[in-house]
Formats: C-alpha cells, structure tokens, sequence
C-alpha cells in the first residue's frame, strides 16, 4: 500500500487562480525544489517521491485547500504493484554452437510488466527494423514477417528523415518512442522486444537507458 495526493484538480486551480497571477517567477521555486537531486526522481513508493507528494500537501494547506482525502488529509491510500529486475538476471543468444551472454546493466537493462516473480523468454528473434507501421508514411518494418510468439530485436529513435513531413523530420514522433515500439510489437504479437541503443540514434548515452 501507498498514498498519493488526493484533489479536485480544477477546483484547486480555480482557486489559486483566483487569489494570485500565475507567473514564472512563482513557480519557479517550486519547481527547483521538486527536481532536485534531493528528491532522487520522485519514484512511487520512494523516499524522494514522499518527500514530493509532503511538499505539495503542505502547500495546499498554505493556500488553504481544504482536503478530500482519507481521514481529513490530502492522501488516498491506494495499492500498488511493482516490478524490479534483479541484479541476477541473464540474457543470452544463442546461433549454432557460439553463445553471447549479457550483463544486466553493463549490456542491457530490462524491464516486464506480467507481475509475476519469474519471468522466462525463450524463442527466436528476429529484426524488425525500427518496429513501426506507419501507413501514412507507407512505410511497414513488419509487412510480410510474422513475429508471433518471436523475440523481436529493433532500432530505436524512427527513420531518419530531413523532410518535416516525414517522421516529422528531425523531430520525435510517437513512431520513435519506446512505448510505441512496446505496443506495436504487442499488436503483432511477439513476446519480447529488445532496442538496440546507439548515441546517435538515440541522441543520448547508454548512462539514460
């Protein structure tokens, strides 16, 4: 179990709205202290993200917010479940009699979301490309390649492209993003999906993965 901040968001804005002008110069304290190192990312269930959710509790009090939470307060306790990756866990490939085994973190970083305590991928892979299907771009990583119940292996970031109205040019489109590539291999049906992380594809270091 944890607790999160209870409030009716629009009623809370109108309020404040109503008693001061909104301006940089007001929220930029705010805004330092709660992206600070101190808070460690305001991870749920975390040190750092208590200290965050106290914080904006103690300012809705200073403005006189009345609270809609449990017990008077302006937390709700709700349960949460979580998944972390143990040091632990292994990744190897496999072609013929030659095997590659990667190092959690040093390699690769994994995540799942099936909330079991044990998970298992065992299957072929195959590259996809960057992962995408987009239509309006005629262009389809998967056209003619079953992936169902296969391990897909893909490029991060989306085509390159100068042309604004291509992949938005050098901007990032949803086609670019890891929760794009997730859901799309999800639709096609495979089981797992690794990104293959370059700088310049990805325009940052393997530090942020």
């Amino acid at each position: 179990m944890t607790r999160t901040l209870s409030v009716l968001l629009l009623g809370s804005s109108l309020m404040l709205a109503q008693k001061f002008d909104i301006s940089g110069e007001r929220i930029r304290p705010h805004v330092q202290f709660l992206a600070s190192d101190l808070l460690e990312g305001r991870g749920v269930g975390t040190r750092g993200g208590d200290l965050a959710t106290e914080y904006i509790a103690m300012q809705f009090e200073l403005e006189g917010l009345k609270p809609a939470g449990d017990n008077g307060t302006y937390f709700q306790r709700v349960p949460l479940v979580g998944a972390e990756t143990l040091p632990e866990a292994r990744v190897s490939a496999t072609k013929g009699d030659q095997s590659v085994a990667l190092r959690w973190l040093d390699d690769y970083v994994g995540v799942t979301n099936e909330q079991k305590t044990d998970v298992k991928l065992d299957g072929d892979v195959i590259f996809v490309g960057h992962g995408i299907d987009a239509p309006e771009f005629n262009w389809n990583d998967y056209k003619d390649t079953d992936v169902r119940g296969k391990i897909v292996f893909l490029f991060t970031n989306e085509p390159p492209s100068d042309d604004p109205k291509y992949f938005g040019g050098k901007a990032l489109t949803y086609y670019g993003r890891w929760v794009y590539k997730y859901e799309e291999a999800t639709r096609q049906g495979a089981q797992a999906v690794f990104i293959i992380h370059t700088t310049p594809t990805a325009g940052y270091g393997y530090d942020v993965v």
